[in-house]
């Protein structure tokens, strides 16, 4: 076996040291900070993934200082971004109730936490360090502490209102850096008897076709099922029930309970197995993806085709920025009007409303960015208003990225 330095970086959840690259991008600009101009300047940070060989968790090493990250970060709020599951994921909570009071850890505007109190849920707290959307979440009735969850914030929110039936975070353990002490906060908030709700993006879709848009570098941590149990085990957690949802690039979302003295803990070692082979994978997979459009799309522009990339929310910067498409895209457009005239970080296309897909005559391609669940709406609104022939394109998974390329095939005759 390969000796291991012991200055070797650890990983963040099982603390092993033989973590093996995946793929490197290379210098990217933050993906959530648009440029009012061009020419704009603009900071860079280095971005690369590494998978652990020991647990399968996938990892951002070094990743970009919270403080650097996070300034001036006050529009991404719960309320904008439609969450077709969340009733789903509210019933599963509430078949595993009654519940009389419940913390949210990371609770943004206070959406789901406001949709647990009209659930019945007679005590609703927050934890939320953005002051911005803490604001909001303060305006809906809940009490919410605007701090970074820690041990000394806990005990407080205990000595008000005792431990807690049921803890919840969606969207949150993906951004943080120290999994131990979120899971030692977590156990200090939870009751012996109660539940926590978790949900997470599953990172699995995206390995499978080599789909780098979910590569962002708010995620330092990017989970898949059998690594996730891994993580609830390892702090003493047994998960009860599991589902899935076509949400962003996949969803997991988890029920558990403390695990019972002496439990049999499943670690997975096969599935995680799998997980550590598709990592290996991982890197080719987008290198050829990357070669393939490319190539694809330069030779539907020499036909006249306009290419176009709808969507400019993270997963679009984060995929032009993580691919080389340098003068294979003409423009982009976003249906909201704040990022309308503004330019994509790093790639520094200009953002225009969709309305411009009205203009011209000869085909365009639609590269689509945006969630898989609103693809259908996007397309029928080009299609409404571009009266010229349109190809749409996903650039996201868990749809199979790489089997749409065929759509390109003979873009010019159509």
């Amino acid at each position: 076996m390969t000796q291991v330095p012991v200055h070797a970086p650890r990983c963040r959840l099982c603390n092993g040291r033989h973590l093996e690259p995946m793929i490197d991008f290379g210098e990217r600009p933050i993906a959530h900070r648009l440029l009012t101009r061009a020419d704009e300047p603009e900071d860079t940070y280095p971005m690369a993934l590494h998978s652990c060989r020991d647990c399968g968790l996938i990892q951002v090493l070094d990743p970009i200082d919270p403080r650097m990250l996070y300034s001036a970060y006050n529009y991404n709020f719960s309320a904008w971004k439609p969450e077709p599951h969340s009733t789903d994921e509210l019933d599963a909570i509430m078949a595993h109730g009654p519940f009389a009071n419940a913390v949210e850890i990371g609770c943004n505007d206070g959406t789901f936490l406001a949709a647990l109190r009209d659930r019945g849920i007679a005590t609703c707290v927050g934890i939320e360090p953005n002051p911005v959307s803490g604001a909001i979440a303060c305006e809906r009735g809940l009490g919410v502490h605007r701090a970074m969850v820690n041990a000394g914030i806990c005990d407080e929110i205990i000595r008000h209102h005792g431990a807690f039936d049921l803890v919840v975070s969606r969207q949150v353990i993906e951004h943080v850096p120290d999994l131990n002490n979120f899971f030692v906060c977590i156990n200090r908030l939870l009751d012996d008897d109660g539940v926590l709700f978790l949900d997470t993006p599953d990172f699995e879709p995206s390995l499978l076709v080599g789909d780098c848009s979910a590569v962002w570098e708010e995620h330092v941590s990017y989970f898949t099922e059998p690594v996730l149990r891994r993580l609830l085990h390892r702090h003493g957690l047994t998960l009860t029930e599991l589902r899935k949802y076509d949400f962003s690039s996949g969803c997991l979302a988890v029920l558990a309970r403390r695990a019972e003295q002496g439990a049999v803990r499943d670690h997975g070692r096969d599935r995680t197995r799998r997980i550590v082979d598709l990592a290996s994978a991982y890197g080719p997979a987008v290198r050829r993806f990357e070669l393939d459009l490319r190539r694809k799309l330069a030779a539907a522009r020499r036909q006249g085709a306009e290419v176009v990339l709808y969507g400019v929310g993270v997963r679009g910067c984060c995929t032009v920025n993580g691919l080389d498409l340098d003068g294979v895209i003409d423009y982009a457009v976003d249906d909201q009007p704040e990022r309308q005239g503004k330019f994509v970080p790093g790639r520094r296309l200009p953002i225009r409303p969709p309305q411009v897909l009205a203009d011209g005559r000869g085909p365009v391609i639609c590269l689509l960015a945006v969630n898989n669940e609103n693809e259908d709406k996007v397309s029928a609104k080009v299609r409404a208003m571009a009266e010229r022939p349109v190809v749409f394109l996903t650039l996201c998974s868990p749809k199979d990225i790489n089997a749409q390329l065929a759509r390109l095939d003979g873009i010019a005759t159509r």
